[in-house]
């Protein structure tokens, strides 16, 4: 099975006009090469521009990729949040848009991506709760089970207050150990998808630890214990636009870096049939 990940893509249609037209170029090369599955974690928008949300759904369905056997996709901080903007124009869209990314607009906005999307992550219309969800594809010995969860923290002045720090809630941490979870992923290729970063850099001066601090995932040694528990191989993300490889406690982490200062880049996953693994970064 070979798997594309990608992240961080940044569509802003209204600043580029040609991103729409760059991420499709990149899709369809990415399915020409042979690709069974394209993961796509988080910021796919700059400024949570909806339009473009729903431009990359008719890039996905006119392509034939509009399907979750084909396609996964998670939300990151812009996709909800946006980003801070310093400059006169901006500072009033970036309060009212922190303003809407808390409490049950923070909600409406998150399910609102999934919905946009949905037939990437389910064929089921009664469901109404997306995360965590679970996919199990063909592939490896005994398939290969996506395992994908939210790391959107709603905005908060003392918590959260550039919008951009992650949190894999304690009810999707629950969720995703109950036993026919459990049983469903025993045996299985298991990867993790979520956008924030779980190692960024060790810091070596203070504005090194306050930027970590803004970008940071919130206890994410509890997010690693229930990824041992699931028995997960690989844990892929984005957040961080730098392309990278670590491990941590046996699995392994993948950064794809940003598709926006990358371009063609993607992170190549081949898992074999005796569930070994191999895994670069190429051009398509």
């Amino acid at each position: 099975m070979k798997i594309a990940h990608i992240s961080d893509i940044h569509l802003d249609s209204q600043r580029n006009p040609n991103c729409l037209a760059e991420i499709e170029e990149l899709i369809q090369r990415v399915f020409d090469k042979g690709y069974d599955h394209l993961v796509i974690t988080g910021d796919v928008v700059d400024v949570a521009n909806y339009d473009d949300l729903w431009a990359l759904r008719e890039i996905f369905k006119r392509n034939g990729a509009l399907h979750w056997e084909r396609v996964t996709i998670i939300p990151g901080n812009h996709d909800v949040f946006g980003k801070y903007e310093f400059t006169s124009n901006g500072v009033g869209a970036t309060a009212s848009r922190a303003l809407q990314s808390t409490g049950l607009n923070f909600a409406k906005k998150l399910h609102e991506f999934c919905d946009i999307f949905r037939e990437t992550i389910t064929e089921e219309p009664e469901i109404t709760t997306y995360f965590p969800f679970v996919k199990v594809l063909s592939g490896g010995k005994n398939g290969v089970a996506l395992v994908s969860f939210s790391s959107v923290l709603e905005w908060s002045v003392r918590h959260n207050p550039v919008g951009s720090r992650g949190y894999i809630h304690a009810e999707q941490r629950h969720a995703a150990t109950q036993k026919e979870v459990l049983d469903a992923l025993n045996g299985r290729f298991n990867i993790a998808l979520f956008h924030h970063a779980y190692r960024i850099f060790e810091p070596k001066t203070a504005a090194d630890a306050a930027f970590i601090w803004s970008m940071e995932l919130i206890e994410r040694e509890s997010f690693l214990n229930t990824m041992k528990k699931l028995n997960v191989k690989i844990a892929l993300h984005g957040h961080y636009h730098k392309a990278e490889v670590y491990a941590i406690d046996g699995i392994a982490f993948m950064n794809s870096g940003s598709v926006r200062d990358a371009r063609t880049k993607i992170n190549s996953i081949v898992i074999h049939d005796d569930d070994a693994y191999s895994q670069e970064f190429v051009k398509v």
